[in-house]
């Protein structure tokens, strides 16, 4: 017995469910013998065999809760994120170059190719087949699909991060990566987000660490990711958030703000020459220029 609640109209059972179906699409063909000149009827009441048949959408895609809980998670947890983010993108690839997605799309160019031989001859007979078979198959080519959820956000900033861990920390200097959860209907952890705070192992009174973030910027084919760091000290007094405001590197544009409680130094990539995105290697050096900062601090 099916699962009463994957379709979306009758409480039937799924012998039942085909039969219904079958009878409508029985008697929008008999109409179409009976009464030929009344081809939208006759259509209209096979078109009706369809509603037997309306299925739910399938997806994994959580009911979100709206909430923003950042937490510290192991590397570990950063890896299963990454492996999902591939799997989901994979899943996805293999949908669209599934096989019923290609004879799918075969039937319709047979059908499409049919109604105008039919239209150029003047054959009723061949539009008849044609019209009918489009009926048909609709059930079969649109219903059912399945959709899997890949949370575009996070999705978009996985490489960015990526790259920038692909370069080692120096001796001292510690990773800590944070996500940003949500939660399902259920309960479930549903992540949305990420950054990563770099903290010295013996830091200067004055200094929190490095947190690196990622934005979206738009671009001439859409979001793209940018990522840039965060200086952040206890205050605007001590001497860490002083040697952070004059440090200077090529390519990059630094802007001391905060208040009285967190110093904020940001330091961000020129965007003169259309640097609204951040490459895998921009990502690279970035890294590089935040070791430097924190080498630089930690001798004050």
């Amino acid at each position: 017995m099916e699962q009463v609640s994957d379709f979306r109209l009758f409480s039937l059972g799924l012998p039942a469910r085909y039969a219904l179906s079958s009878g409508l699409f029985a008697a929008g063909a008999a109409l179409a013998l009976a009464l030929p000149p009344f081809g939208l009827l006759r259509l209209g009441v096979a078109a009706l065999g369809w509603a037997p048949l309306l299925l739910r959408p399938a997806t994994n895609r959580p009911d979100d809760q709206g909430l923003e809980e950042w937490r510290l998670v192991s590397m570990a947890e950063v890896d299963r994120l990454e492996d999902s983010l591939k799997e989901a993108r994979s899943m996805r690839r293999q949908m669209r170059s599934s096989l019923s997605s290609l004879i799918g799309f075969l039937a319709i160019g047979a059908i499409s190719i049919a109604l105008i031989a039919s239209a150029a001859s003047g054959r009723g007979d061949v539009a008849y087949l044609a019209g009918f078979g489009a009926v048909f198959l609709v059930p079969g080519l649109f219903f059912g699909r399945v959709s899997v959820f890949r949370p575009e956000e996070i999705a978009r900033k996985e490489s960015s991060f990526v790259a920038f861990l692909s370069e080692r920390p120096p001796e001292g200097v510690a990773v800590a990566p944070y996500i940003r959860f949500d939660k399902d209907s259920k309960g479930r952890d549903v992540p949305e987000d990420f950054r990563l705070l770099l903290e010295a192992k013996r830091p200067p009174a004055d200094l929190v660490g490095i947190q690196v973030q990622c934005a979206t910027n738009e671009g001439p084919n859409g979001e793209v990711p940018y990522l840039y760091a965060v200086v952040l000290t206890k205050g605007k007094s001590g001497p860490s958030y002083e040697a952070a405001r004059r440090f200077r590197a090529r390519g990059y544009e630094v802007e001391a703000g905060g208040d009285e409680e967190y110093g904020s130094v940001v330091i961000t990539q020129q965007t003169g020459n259309g640097g609204y995105c951040t490459t895998p290697a921009d990502c690279a050096r970035l890294a590089k220029v935040c070791y430097d900062v924190l080498g630089g601090l930690k001798s004050n």
